[in-house]
């Protein structure tokens, strides 16, 4: 049986002293402790088996040493299997499938000795625990009934790619594919498989062959019902894009076609319709041929077919087709010199017209050029008609409609790249590829299609309007909601505030179920009253629609509809369930806990949640569809009752501004009531919604909760909220006031305060180290220090232009640097370093795409200047979080120290008071590496 474990919580001081006294008796966690710590990973559907009788969860350790389990919810029985993931269960819930990793240390090995890294893939029959283990599997998937699965080995390593880039139009290359009997155990074998693809209800399965000769290449059709194999098509080409009409047995795949005058094939499509019928009906479209492909233009391969419902058009895109260069040989130029050159000089051009900047330019090389057009396949007059007019607009078609909705952003492009999107709405004739244009200038990100394809809904001036694809008339649907549907409150500094969303369409569109701040609103499609369905603002409860099945196209809101519920100041948790027809909502589960990840069986009335405090670690529980008598069935860190730990307390206050906020406040293990605790503040923007979160703790995790706790410090995240072109005063108006308030309550030394964060976290941490006189220490890791010299430069990672990030961004400046440079100035940490008191660790990985790690070299020499205390720690070769295991360990180290002399009056380490040469730091590598190879 599963063992159990009482969840703790905190609800009154009696509660509190108790916790306190028995904690007295424990010791903390130490960091020896750490590596045993799990954290519970919930798969989807709750991680149910399709008849309920199962669930599958994963159990990652601070150590690495992950697995994951499958456990029998009516008796406990357990199946584990280490370095476990993605599982899948067989429909009829007799079989799971899993890939099966490697350990953090062989993964090292085998990129050390240049291995590839290939999973192996577990199967097990639940019922008697069998289990078997496939070397080498890259993908696999179970056919619809769940008596056979697929399995498909890694391709053989091209010696002659190795290393190389991926060309645009990649030759695939062919593997095994092994289609087992699972109730015989019996394998059919496929040579040269490049893809395959089940029905997604029948018993067929397509796969594409291609040899390194193309020899033999070709689609085929198994049938392991019977055994049977049919050669669909053919040829020495390359076939791609294998797609099956949803619910049919209707089939589309590309074969490309080579020309020696053009760079790269364009594809034949081939689509067949009734293959349960061994006289399908086949169609093809050829478009040297069958026309409606622009001259110099192709059908390419990188898009995969897709169908209508009715089966009647099948997907394509095209795009351009270029012509192959001239001959490479020069025929001999003379150069200045008198010299014959070949070589072209290595330069970019960087021009003010360019939408897109040229490092992100070079990021989305491979994206630009497989821009294409969607276009309409019309099988039964095999027709070809392109939908789009530029590759710079998106085409997607509208269900169960002779419609495609167009999305034009050309007239708007300079703006969406500075963070302002914008773009025009069309509608588009499958048949004839005419365009109707709708609206100018909508918020396109907020775009959608009713299911059933009889209306369109998008936001335009804080306003929810909605699009007759019949009529083309066009409704203001949520004027009539009395509290609204954006988020006036946001600090966002974009010209539309965001919604608060959408949760979905009701049957054939009728209506759209809409969220405002609390609930949830039905609104009629075609106009009209607005009906709410919740009532949760008195409580300032949210309610949000709980999606339990991923396959669902529209919401029966003739039916009881599952509902989460999150209290926005109350921080409670759970769901509720609504009845349409009295609009009474019942709440199942309501609680001082986290309590989220709700699945449903997909065959059965089985439902599970996970709950968790900061106290309690995530455990997953199964009930019936009314949440009661809900049964644990998991028990992760049974061991943590042996340590004393912290508890976790919401608190509130306001700053100076007025503005009403909360914070997360964690108290030390072994807290004692009365007693004053030195105080980390981590900070980023609104973090209390998290304050029943657990932590596992982890060396490797440099910002962790539980370890700060276990080390004795009381632990504060503060939620900030932002003024327009103020991001550093508005971050000192919130965390000083939540600083306070902790002093306040008597649990905080204000000596012995310090911050620390990471990234916009880290520009925190820094301008409050400059700017204010609070703290006692400071950490921060890739933080931005000065937002006039960080306006010129690039998120590296992205490509795109840091005037994006900084006007619309998490910056919030609003308007370029020239129109209000004192605000730039004052909200930098680099201007307030003369009268800076606070001792500051800034941390960089010297390959930092988000932050160039200059920003931190930059605070550095003006501190240095000043004769500040100002320490810089360079990590070579990372990139904007710590990816090595030896970094984070030093990071974690680096941290624990620095607090730990400035907040503890602990020692110093001799990095803190005198730094570290560089030759020290090449002997301290050589008895490393030393050390490492006794």
């Amino acid at each position: 049986m599963f063992p159990t474990r009482a969840l703790i919580f905190t609800t009154t001081m009696a509660a509190a002293l108790t916790i306190a006294a028995s904690a007295q008796t424990k010791a903390p966690a130490t960091s020896a402790d750490f590596g045993k710590w799990e954290t519970l990973v919930a798969f989807p559907r709750g991680g149910l088996s399709p008849d309920g009788h199962w669930i599958a969860y994963g159990i990652n350790r601070s150590n690495r040493n992950n697995e994951i389990r499958f456990a029998r919810i009516a008796d406990g029985t357990t199946r584990t299997a280490a370095f476990g993931s993605n599982v899948a269960f067989s429909a009829d819930s007799q079989w799971a499938a899993f890939a099966i990793g490697y350990s953090e240390s062989q993964e090292e090995k085998l990129r050390k000795d240049k291995k590839p890294i290939q999973r192996k893939l577990g199967v097990v029959h639940l019922e008697d625990g069998e289990t078997t283990t496939v070397d080498a599997i890259e993908s696999f998937a179970f056919d619809a009934a769940g008596t056979h699965l697929a399995m498909k080995r890694y391709a053989p390593e091209r010696k002659d790619q190795k290393d190389q880039p991926a060309p645009d139009d990649e030759e695939p290359a062919g593997a095994t594919l092994v289609v087992r009997d699972l109730k015989t155990g019996r394998d059919t074998t496929f040579g040269n498989v490049s893809e395959f693809a089940w029905q997604d209800k029948g018993r067929l399965l397509a796969f594409a062959i291609a040899a390194e000769d193309k020899t033999g290449n070709g689609v085929q059709l198994f049938d392991p019902s019977n055994g049977s194999l049919r050669a669909l098509d053919s040829s020495a080409a390359i076939y791609s894009g294998l797609s099956w009409r949803k619910e049919a047995d209707d089939l589309a795949v590309l074969r490309s076609k080579d020309d020696e005058r053009r760079d790269g094939p364009t594809h034949i499509a081939i689509g067949w319709r009734g293959l349960n019928d061994p006289a399908a009906r086949l169609v093809t479209f050829d478009p040297a041929s069958s026309g409606g492909v622009p001259a110099g233009m192709r059908t390419v391969g990188y898009r995969r077919p897709s169908w209508s419902d009715d089966g009647r058009i099948v997907f394509l895109g095209i795009g351009t087709w270029n012509e192959k260069p001239p001959d490479a040989k020069k025929k001999g130029t003379d150069g200045e010199d008198g010299n014959a050159t070949e070589e072209a000089a290595a330069v970019d051009v960087w021009h003010p017209h360019d939408i897109d900047v040229m490092p992100r330019q070079k990021l989305n090389a491979r994206g630009d050029r497989q821009r294409n057009i969607l276009s309409a396949w019309h099988l039964d007059s095999n027709r070809l008609v392109p939908l789009g007019t530029e590759p710079l607009e998106r085409i997607t078609p509208i269900r169960h409609t002779k419609l495609a909705y167009a999305v034009n952003w050309t007239a708007y492009a300079m703006d969406r790249s500075i963070g302002r999107p914008a773009a025009d709405l069309y509608l588009v004739d499958l048949e004839t590829g005419t365009r109707t244009k709708v609206k100018d200038r909508i918020e396109d990100q907020y775009l959608q299609a009713g299911p059933a394809g009889r209306y369109l809904l998008f936001l335009s001036g804080d306003q929810y309007w909605t699009v007759d694809t019949t009529t083309r008339t066009i409704v203001n649907v949520g004027k009539n909601a009395v509290g609204g549907f954006i988020d006036r409150e946001s600090d966002a500094t974009i010209r539309q505030k965001p919604p608060f969303g959408v949760a979905g369409w009701t049957k054939n569109d009728e209506s759209v179920l809409i969220y405002d701040r609390f609930d949830i609103w039905q609104v009629p499609s075609a106009g009209g009253d607005a009906i709410r369905l919740t009532d949760g603002a008195a409580e300032q409860l949210r309610h949000r629609y709980a999606r339990l099945n991923p396959d669902e196209e529209w919401i029966d809101a003739t039916k009881p509809l599952t509902l989460s519920l999150f209290g926005l100041w109350s921080k409670k948790s759970g769901y509720a369930r609504l009845d349409p027809a009295s609009k009474q909502v019942t709440r199942l589960i309501l609680d001082d806990r986290m309590i989220d990840r709700l699945g449903r069986a997909k065959e059965a009335d089985v439902y599970a949640y996970v709950a968790q405090s900061f106290q309690d670690s995530p455990d997953a529980f199964v009930a019936g569809p009314d949440l009661k008598n809900a049964k644990q069935v998991t028990a992760t860190n049974a061991f943590q009752s042996d340590y004393a730990w912290g508890r976790e307390e919401v608190i509130e206050y306001k700053t100076d501004k007025g503005a009403r906020l909360q914070g997360a406040l964690f108290y030390p293990a072994g807290y004692e009531p009365g007693k004053k605790y030195p105080m980390v503040v981590y900070m980023y923007e609104r973090l209390s919604d998290g304050v029943h979160r657990y932590s596992s703790p982890s060396e490797r995790d440099p910002y962790n909760p539980s370890v700060f706790t276990s080390l004795g410090y009381v632990f504060l995240q503060p939620d900030i909220v932002f003024r327009p072109r103020e991001p550093g005063l508005s971050v000192a108006e919130c965390v000083s006031a939540a600083v306070k308030r902790a002093i306040a309550m008597g649990v905080a030394d204000p000596a012995r305060v310090g911050i620390v964060g990471h990234s916009w976290g880290g520009f925190d941490t820094v301008f409050l180290a400059t700017h204010t006189d609070l703290f006692a220490a400071a950490v921060a890791g890739a933080p931005i220090t000065d937002l006039v010299s960080n306006y010129g430069n690039h998120h590296w990672s992205s490509g795109i232009a840091e005037t994006d990030h900084i006007e619309t961004g998490q910056q919030r400046m609003e308007v370029p640097l020239w129109e209000d440079l004192q605000a730039y100035v004052r909200n930098s940490a680099v201007f307030g370093v003369q009268t800076m008191k606070t001792p500051l660790m800034v941390a960089f990985g010297d390959n930092d795409g988000t932050v160039h790690w200059h920003q931190g070299v930059e605070l550095y020499n003006v501190a240095r200047r000043a004769k500040k205390d100002v320490v810089l720690v360079v990590y070579a070769g990372e990139d904007h979080g710590l990816r090595k295991k030896a970094n984070q360990l030093d990071y974690h180290r680096r941290i624990v120290e620095w607090f730990g002399h400035y907040l503890k009056n602990e020692t110093a380490a001799p990095w803190i008071t005198d730094g570290v040469s560089f030759l020290q730091r090449e002997q301290e590598l050589k008895r490393t590496k030393t050390k490492a190879g006794s």
